[in-house]
């Protein structure tokens, strides 16, 4: 078993800024939707992004104007892709899962937007009255 479970350099990547972030969101999420909407989840998860990234500024000793700045712009990044992955490990339950085979309807896509791909055309016989000869060369 690691001793690390989470380093400041883990903390530091992208992926680790993303990992403990959702987990974050995810920990205090249901609390917070008791008295908040479901948009000040979203500022919770900047807010977490945003304050795990001062702490490695802080712990690597690179706490500039410059590192802020983009610490700030980099947790948006952050809390869409925790965001993100929440929606891929939690999936939607909007249509119903056929319970038998034979009361499954397939699903048919139809096209969002209109064919305008020109139409195929095929030769037609010619109606043309003269005998064409091919030349004995072409023949041979």
């Amino acid at each position: 078993m690691p001793s690390d479970l989470f380093t400041t350099t883990y903390l530091g990547s992208y992926a680790g800024l993303v990992a403990v972030t959702y987990l974050l969101v995810q920990f205090f999420k249901e609390p917070v939707k008791k008295y908040l909407t479901d948009w000040w989840i979203r500022l919770l998860a900047v807010g977490f992004a945003l304050s795990i990234q001062l702490f490695t500024l802080y712990v690597a000793q690179n706490f500039t104007a410059e590192a802020i700045g983009l610490a700030v712009l980099n947790s948006f990044l952050v809390a869409i892709t925790a965001a993100g992955t929440h929606n891929i490990s939690q999936p939607s339950s909007t249509q119903p899962i056929p319970v038998t085979l034979n009361t499954f309807e397939p699903i048919i896509n139809k096209a969002q937007v209109t064919d305008v791909s020109p139409p195929i055309i095929t030769p037609q016989p010619s109606t043309s009255t003269d005998n064409d000869q091919v030349s004995p060369i072409a023949q041979g």
